[in-house]
């Protein structure tokens, strides 16, 4: 979250931002968030659950593995997941008391998830 999401935003206006637009947009916005944190996420597995000798060979393996399924949960599954979820549940009032009611609790909720 700390590194990905600021390298994802740079990335992003430099190399799709007027370039692609609708159903290439998502599909260049989703294949760009996973080439970011898929290296990340594989080598935090790759270090917590390998002897070093082998952090190469398990860093190799985690990643095609984790990458294209990443990509085609993200896609296909978490992004008109939560689409749906936005468009018919969330109300532009419920929405701004919802980012409300957060940015009042930040700390606490930051508390309570450990950071």
């Amino acid at each position: 979250m700390y590194i990905s999401s600021p390298l994802v935003t740079l990335l992003k206006r430099h190399l799709i931002d007027g370039r692609f637009f609708g159903f290439a947009r998502g599909i260049a916005t989703t294949v760009l968030g996973v080439c970011v944190t898929s290296p990340i996420t594989a080598a935090i597995v790759a270090l917590l659950f390998t002897r070093p000798d082998d952090l190469l060979d398990t860093y190799a393996q985690t990643l095609a593995t984790t990458m294209p399924i990443t990509l085609l949960i993200s896609h296909f599954i978490v992004g008109p997941a939560v689409k749906m979820l936005f468009n018919n549940r969330i109300t532009p009032d419920g929405g701004l008391r919802l980012l409300r009611s957060l940015d009042q609790h930040a700390l606490s909720l930051l508390k309570l998830f450990g950071m």
